[in-house]
C-alpha cells in the first residue's frame, strides 16, 4: 500500500537521489555547525554526538522500501557523523520497513507494513541479520514502533485512515492494549513516536496535509493534546532528546522545528533537511532524518544545518542509531 503523501513525496523528489554502488560507498556533503548558547538549553555544536560507544561503536539503520521486488531491507551504517561507511545490509524480516526502535539492550525493532510479505513487527538481536522474534497481531499497517523501559512494545498504525497504537508486553505478540489515537482522515499516515523525560509516549500522525501530536501517560487508555503550535508543520517525524526537547519535521519545509522542554513554539530551527521520512533524536540532541527518498541527514547537537548526509541508492523511509 502506498499512502498518497508517500506517492507525493516520490514525486517531489525524486530529483535528490543519488545513485552509489551497493558496496556501500556513500557521498558526503559537510555541512558547518552553527550553534545556538548553551544558556538557552541547547547543546553546544559538535562535529558528532557525544554519546560513549558500545560495541563496534554507534550504528545507524536505515529503513529501505526498495529492496527486491515487494522486500525492503535495512542498510546498517557507522554513525559518527564523521566518514559514515555502510558496513552490511539485512535482507531478512524487512518486508517493507518504515519505522524502528533501538531498546536499551540494542535489540532493533522494525515496523513493517504490508507488501509481498504481510504486515509485521520484526525484533533483532545486536549484530544479528534474521529476526528472533515478531509480532505479526496487528491491527492495521505499522507505520513505526517504540519500546519503554520496561520492554513493553508500541506500535503506530495506519487501520483504515485512523491512528491506532497498539500495546504489546515485553516478548508478547497480542496486544494487551488498543488505543485510539484520535487522529484521522484524508492522507492518515502514522508519524514517529518517542518518550518524554517523565515516561509519556509522545505520538506523531499526519492526516488532511498537517501534523498532529498527543500524549499518552504510562498505562492510559486515551491519549491527551499536545497544544503545541505545529502550524505549517506537516511532519511525519519527531524525536525528543534527554532534556525534553522535541524536534518536528516539516516535509513541506525542509525542516525540523526544536521546541525547548514544556514549550509550545519552536526555538529554533534546522533547515535545509530534506524530511518525507522519519526522524531518530539521540539523547545527547543529534538527529538523523530520514528524506523519503535517497539521502539521511545526520545533525550535530546544536547544529543548524546538516552536519553530514549520506546518499544511497536507497528509499529511505526511517533511522534508529542504538544505544
Amino acid at each position: 500500500m502506498v499512502f498518497p503523501w508517500r506517492v507525493a513525496a516520490a514525486a517531489s523528489m525524486s530529483g535528490l537521489l543519488v545513485a552509489c554502488a551497493q558496496s556501500g560507498t556513500s557521498s558526503l556533503v559537510p555541512s558547518a555547525a552553527q550553534g545556538q548558547s548553551p544558556s538557552l538549553g541547547w547543546p553546544a555544536p559538535a562535529t558528532a554526538d557525544a554519546a560513549p560507544s558500545h560495541g563496534p561503536g554507534r550504528l545507524l539503520y536505515i529503513a529501505d522500501i526498495d529492496g527486491q521486488p515487494g522486500l525492503g531491507q535495512i542498510h546498517v551504517y557507522s554513525a559518527g557523523m564523521k566518514n559514515p561507511q555502510q558496513l552490511r545490509l539485512i535482507t531478512q524480516g524487512a518486508g517493507r520497513p518504515f519505522g524502528m526502535w533501538v531498546d536499551s539492550k540494542n535489540v532493533l525493532y522494525v515496523a513493517n507494513e504490508t507488501d509481498k510479505l504481510p504486515a509485521n513487527v520484526t525484533e533483532f538481536k545486536p549484530g544479528a541479520s534474521s529476526p528472533f522474534f515478531e509480532i505479526s497481531d496487528v491491527k492495521g499497517q505499522p507505520g513505526s514502533v517504540a519500546v519503554d523501559g520496561a520492554g513493553n512494545v508500541y506500535v503506530n498504525e495506519n487501520v483504515q485512515d485512523e491512528g491506532w497504537v497498539q500495546v504489546y508486553a515485553p516478548g508478547q505478540s497480542t496486544p494487551e492494549r488498543s488505543i485510539d489515537t484520535g487522529i484521522g482522515g484524508y492522507a492518515f499516515d502514522p508519524g514517529s513516536m518517542a518518550f518524554d523525560p517523565q515516561g509519556n509516549l509522545i505520538v506523531a500522525e499526519q492526516a488532511k496535509l498537517a501534523l498532529h501530536m498527543v500524549k499518552i501517560p504510562p498505562g492510559a487508555s486515551a491519549p491527551s493534546p499536545m497544544h503545541l503550535d505545529l502550524t505549517n508543520l506537516m511532519g511525519p517525524g519527531m524525536g525528543i532528546d534527554k532534556a525534553g526537547n522535541i524536534y518536528v519535521a516539516s516535509s513541506g519545509g525542509a525542516l525540523v522545528s526544536v521546541f525547548l522542554a514544556g514549550q509550545t513554539e519552536p526555538s529554533r530551527t534546522i533547515s535545509q533537511i530534506p524530511a518525507y521520512g522519519l526522524t531518530w533524536v539521540t539523547p545527547q540532541g543529534a538527529l538523523y532524518q530520514a528524506s523519503g527518498e535517497g539521502t539521511v541527514a545526520e545533525v550535530a547537537p546544536g547544529a543548524s544545518h546538516p552536519t553530514t548526509t549520506i546518499t544511497c541508492q536507497c528509499s529511505a523511509q526511517g533511522v534508529a542509531v542504538n544505544r
